[in-house]
């Protein structure tokens, strides 16, 4: 399924749970302008990697979503000098110092980029790319889940239904 299919089907379901809670109460389901080609080049050198094809899909579709899951926001280009960014790289900081990417069998100096984070920077997900080692792209963790899903398009299709993904918990 392309980006922007499992983007309408994301944005639908949340602002149709939004929608359907009396009262009408939380955050709605945010959208933004879409980054441009330049802005999304530029953060693939920021993030010292290239972006896996459908997270740099959805910056061209959408420069970042608020309340993608409850709390969670997918950052975008326009986010890497705000609080959220701020958040996740401290979230980033908690995980190294534990030692966690090195349990859930990630390489010491993977390099982990950002890509959501929620309101408490409790639970993050980031990107990082090991190719011939590792499939997974994407690592969810936080609050006692590690998560890894393959590509951009499998962590929409879980946001959307927990029960359409079943990731892995490790790469070991």
């Amino acid at each position: 399924m392309e980006i922007h299919s499992l983007l309408a089907e994301l944005a639908s379901r949340r602002i149709y749970d939004y929608l359907s809670e009396p009262p009408v109460s939380g955050i709605v389901p945010r959208l933004y302008p879409p980054a441009t080609e330049q802005q999304v080049a530029e953060l693939a050198r920021h993030a010292e990697q290239e972006l896996e094809r459908g997270y740099r899909d959805f910056l061209l579709l959408t420069d970042g979503m608020e309340d993608c899951f409850p709390g969670m926001r997918l950052l975008g280009c326009r986010d890497r000098a705000d609080e959220g960014a701020a958040a996740a790289r401290q979230l980033l900081e908690i995980l190294r110092e534990s030692g966690t990417p090195a349990d859930v069998g990630l390489p010491a100096d993977v390099e982990l980029f950002p890509v959501a984070i929620d309101g408490d920077a409790a639970q993050g997900i980031f990107m990082f790319h090991l190719p011939g080692s590792v499939p997974e792209r994407f690592w969810w963790v936080g609050e006692g889940d590690s998560m890894f899903f393959g590509n951009f398009a499998e962590l929409l299709m879980y946001l959307i239904d927990f029960d359409s993904y079943s990731p892995r918990d490790s790469v070991a």
